[in-house]
């Protein structure tokens, strides 16, 4: 029994043929010692780390070297702007069950697919039906199967074989320019089940030796529209995966074999261990509840799929609560899955949850598996992280998962403040946003794009003690960018940039302010035969994004994303003045300056916009949250955002700061300190003139609750989540209805 070995032995113990352990076998007995020990692999002593820990480092230090540098070289291979200068790549070095043990900069939390695709294959018996060779080459895109995300991030994987086991995993990730679907771009947004996802791939081999097939460069050139960039990225992920695999040989030569099926165990061990320091240290006990909302709109615009041609409204639902084992996060109560594209998988859904966890608990220790260890997940079946249907499309999952990291990452900078840190607190916001499209050239070629600009660079809430900035974070990855302007001009080719800024005023008030969200403005020239877009709406929900401010403070205001076609744009330019970001653009069109045919401002879902020449297309994203009541900001700081531009109307921050300034003929503002005091006051009585006692709020919208008077939306996402025991027991607990209180969903 594996019990009664020593853990030298277990790690070492044959399969149960006698010979070299198969894949399954090799997983379940990680989850069998795993399980029964509660360490991982029932390592209990790091005994390698304490016997030589400058030998253990040295080899930790040369596996972290070698993924790093497969990162640095491989990005360079021809890739697509997002992975060679934005961060939307990663390249890692997993266990033989897939268990982290090294990641290089990029997408850090992607690292939680790693065992849902391992775990596939395993359970499959893809090594005994197939057989898996040392330098194999494996393909993965599909959530269900591979726990991606969404079609559009593809990873490769290959496989590190010694004298016919598998001892490790090499893994190169990135985000596609173009994935195939119907609707063109990285995200399928109007995709309502996976057959619409574009591109989605099982694990499946598609190459050997380190070497695709012929026939891999056919799929992409036949099946995707943008197969240069989706087949140089191919090239890139696999040259980082081949750098790491001979690395990863010359490791094993050097150290030998036992070594390394020891070091790499007690390395996920370690920062296993430390992880749940970090959560004592960092957190206090109690249950942090949240919830967001996300609107999905595709009534009028699903005229083919019939079923899925209605409004829905999902209702984003997380508890997080810290104990022995680390943290529970619990989804119970979120949204049922839906015809729509913004469903999710478990392992889709944990990419999002760990860009929180990554951040605050894995910063002083090695990033692995530990983290995931350290972290139980309760995704109920049949919810939208949980599909019961197998076909759900979940192509835009990052809409509403990100809501989902950020009121786990909320939760845990409450927690910290509340424990008297100040530098770890702050608002979490995920209000990114993107557009995407296809086009055919005059001379009829195909092309198809994403612009990732406004994924690359947000504004980072506020924190506790001083305001946000602007496009320093992303929370998916470390590397806050947002890309050239050129490089994308390069790949849209009828699109060109009139401007590129902060957005002033495009944040959320209070105390300390969040940092300004950002703006551009894309010009079409000589489209060619056609170009349209879309967006994949990342903030765009018509509802608070879910960094709804700390201590009093407001949200960071929703993205959104302006259609101006048929312009007189070459007037303007004859007279030398354009657009640059979205305000200047609508104080034109109200100015008269600026004159439109068709002039739209989208906050969700958009149909797919097609652009003749001159016409416009402006988006703005990236706002975050503030921090504390507007009423106690410093007034030297409302003032030096007038002065700077920052804040643009000064009638505005009067009534949201209480602020009372007076402007010189130089046009700088100057505070009235004894106006402010007194414009203040005045605001926080009307305040309480204008509010009603908790009593009588509860007893007017019990009302409500009773007598079901909600909108179409809203009463089935109440019906959704009342399916669910928790969400049940809390609504009814709460509202004090009666038992057995139920509402129908609406028919599809």
């Amino acid at each position: 029994m594996a019990e009664a070995l020593s853990e030298r032995d277990q790690l070492t113990t044959p399969g149960t043929d006698g010979d070299t352990p198969t894949l399954r076998e090799l997983v379940d007995k990680r989850d069998h010692l795993t399980n029964s020990t509660g360490h991982y692999y029932g390592v209990t002593e790091l005994s390698l780390r304490d016997a030589d820990p400058i030998k253990y480092e040295r080899f930790y230090a040369k596996m972290h070297a070698a993924v790093l540098a497969a990162r640095e070289s491989a990005r360079f291979v021809a890739a697509s702007p997002g992975s060679r200068e934005m961060g939307e790549s990663l390249w890692g070095l997993a266990t033989p069950e897939g268990d982290t043990l090294a990641v290089s900069l990029g997408f850090l939390s992607h690292t939680a697919i790693f065992p849902v695709s391992i775990r596939y294959m395993a359970d499959n018996d893809y090594d005994i039906n197939d057989g898996i060779d040392d330098g194999d080459v494996y393909a993965v895109s599909d959530g269900l199967t591979g726990g991606v995300p969404h079609p559009g991030d593809f990873y490769s994987f290959v496989p590190i074989v010694v004298e016919g086991e598998v001892v490790s995993w090499a893994v190169g990730i990135n985000h596609l320019m173009e994935n195939g679907a119907p609707v063109a771009g990285s995200w399928a947004t109007f995709s309502v089940d996976t057959f619409m996802d574009g591109l989605v791939c099982p694990p499946m081999r598609t190459g050997r030796k380190l070497k695709q097939e012929s026939w891999w460069k056919a799929i992409w050139e036949r099946r995707t529209r943008a197969a240069t960039m989706n087949i140089l990225d191919d090239k890139m992920r696999l040259a980082g995966c081949a750098m790491i695999h001979e690395a990863v040989h010359k490791l094993i030569d050097e150290f030998g074999m036992d070594y390394y099926k020891r070091a790499i165990r007690e390395i996920i061990e370690e920062s296993r261990r430390m992880i749940l320091d970090n959560m004592k240290a960092l957190l206090i006990p109690g249950t942090y509840n949240g919830c967001a909302f996300r609107l999905v709109k595709y009534e009028g615009l699903q005229n083919v799929w019939s079923h899925a041609n209605k409004n829905t409204l999902i209702h984003v639902r997380a508890s997080l609560e810290p104990n022995e084992n680390g943290l529970l996060l619990d989804t119970e109560g979120s949204s049922k899955w839906g015809y729509h594209s913004y469903n999710a998988t478990p392992g889709g859904a944990d990419c999002a949850v760990f860009l929180g966890m990554i951040n605050s608990f894995s910063h002083n220790t090695k990033v692995t598996a530990g983290i995931e260890l350290a972290v139980q997940r309760n995704y109920v079946k049949g919810s939208i992280y949980n599909p019961d249907n197998e076909y759900t499309s979940n192509a835009n999952l990052w809409a509403q998962t990100v809501a989902l990291n950020s009121i786990g990452f909320n939760a845990i900078s409450r927690a910290t403040f509340s424990r008297g840190y100040l530098e770890e607190a702050y608002t979490i916001d995920g209000n990114w946003g993107a557009f995407q499209g296809a086009g055919t050239a005059a001379d009829g070629s195909n092309y198809g794009f994403t612009n990732f600009e406004w994924l690359g660079g947000t504004g980072r809430g506020a924190w506790c003690y001083r305001d946000g900035e602007p496009l320093v974070w992303a929370a998916w990855s470390q590397i806050a960018t947002i890309g050239d302007a050129e490089e994308f001009e390069s790949t849209v080719p009828p699109l060109f940039y009139l401007g590129r800024k902060l957005l002033k005023g495009f944040f959320g008030y209070g105390k300390y302010r969040g940092g300004p969200g950002n703006s551009a403005v894309h010009w079409c020239v000589d489209p060619g035969k056609h170009v349209a877009l879309t967006r994949p709406n990342g903030g765009l929900s018509c509802t608070p994004s879910v960094g709804l401010g700390m201590s009093g403070a407001y949200p960071g205001p929703g993205s959104f994303m302006i259609s101006a076609r048929g312009t007189n744009l070459e007037e303007l330019i004859a007279d030398g003045e354009t657009p640059r970001d979205a305000t200047e653009l609508l104080e034109m069109v109200d100015e008269g300056k600026l004159k439109v045919n068709n002039l739209e401002v989208w906050k969700t879902d958009c149909p797919e916009l097609a652009l003749e020449n001159n016409d416009l297309f402006v988006d703005a994203a990236g706002s975050s949250g503030g921090w504390g009541d507007p009423l106690d900001r410093d007034p030297d700081l409302v003032i030096k955002d007038l002065n700077d531009g920052m804040t643009p109307h000064y009638d505005f921050v009067r009534e949201m700061n209480g602020v009372i300034a007076t402007q010189d003929s130089n046009g700088v503002w100057q505070v009235d300190l004894a106006g402010t005091t007194e414009k203040r006051a005045a605001l926080r009585q009307a305040r309480l003139d204008g509010s009603e006692t908790a009593e009588s709020w509860w007893h007017s919208e019990r009302q409500r609750i009773t007598e079901k008077t909600f909108t179409p939306e809203v009463r089935e996402m109440y019906a959704q989540s009342l399916s669910f025991e928790k969400f049940n027991l809390e609504f009814g607990g709460f509202w004090q209805v009666e038992p057995g209180y139920t509402l129908e969903e609406l028919a599809s």
